[in-house]
């Protein structure tokens, strides 16, 4: 039975103004700003946040709806960014490592959004991700590691892309560091939540129910840092609108940048 539209009026401001149904409703909700990264660390370290097996189901559940759209011809704007990104290396048949993959459902957009599809490895910190990745898609090579230390040689992959991970890592110097590293060609950082003209910043949201942290980065920062790992920009695109203003008083966009990785 289809619901009056007044009913589901006043059901979303109950949601709303519910902590908890809020925070089960809602992918990403309750924003506060931390002191600075040591606060950060500290939630990261007694949170549990991206490794709780609830917070994998939750997020997954949000994918699919996401994936069968894409399925039926009507791909979010992040969704399609992130195959115009790979698509821009001009490298026929990549290999790429899939940094933070959650439960790996990129690896579904690259080969519903790329004719010439990728060859696709996904890493993830968290063993709830990966093994319901594994479980999803058991042909696909999935691992466990770590963003600041992946047990990858040097220029082991044409590509290195970071989905919506870079964001959640207090230490992100180090994941550019090493996304250079292992990156033969081109490293891809993907909806990346930026303030234009303001400093870096750390919150605390609930994802999926879960609390996590949350880095806006000053793009100037960002850039220099990219930079400093041997990174040169060659294209950004707009991604999905993503403004926090109301916790951090300073309105941010997200962002996808493609750079290609300098000789040393």
């Amino acid at each position: 039975m289809k619901l009056p539209r007044f009913v589901k009026q006043i059901g979303k401001r109950v949601v709303k103004a519910t902590p908890v149904l809020r925070r089960h409703f809602f992918s990403s909700t309750d924003y506060r700003v931390l002191s600075g990264a040591d606060e950060a660390r500290e939630l990261t370290a007694s949170s549990g946040g991206w490794l709780a097996e609830r917070t994998v189901t939750r997020q997954e559940r949000a994918y699919q709806e996401l994936i069968a759209a894409m399925a039926h011809g009507e791909p979010r704007l992040d969704l399609k960014v992130a195959a115009e990104a790979i698509a821009a290396t001009a490298i026929a048949n990549p290999s790429v490592l899939d940094v933070g993959c959650g439960s790996g459902y990129y690896s579904d957009v690259f080969a519903a959004l790329l004719a010439g599809g990728v060859r696709y490895t996904g890493v993830d910190y968290s063993d709830a991700m990966i093994a319901r990745a594994r479980a999803r898609s058991p042909l696909t090579a999935f691992e466990v590691a770590d963003a600041i230390r992946l047990p990858y040689a040097a220029g082991a992959f044409d590509i290195v892309f970071n989905g919506v991970s870079l964001m959640h890592v207090v230490d992100y110097p180090a994941v550019i560091r090493e996304a250079a590293r292992v990156a033969n060609s081109y490293c891809i950082f993907h909806t990346v939540p930026v303030f234009l003209n303001h400093r870096t910043m750390f919150l605390r949201k609930y994802a999926y129910g879960a609390p996590v942290v949350e880095v806006i980065f000053g793009k100037q920062e960002l850039m220099t840092l990219c930079r400093e790992a041997g990174l040169r920009l060659e294209r950004e695109w707009p991604s999905i609108p993503y403004d926090v203003s109301e916790p951090t008083g300073h309105a941010s966009t997200a962002e996808t940048y493609l750079f290609s990785v300098l000789p040393s």
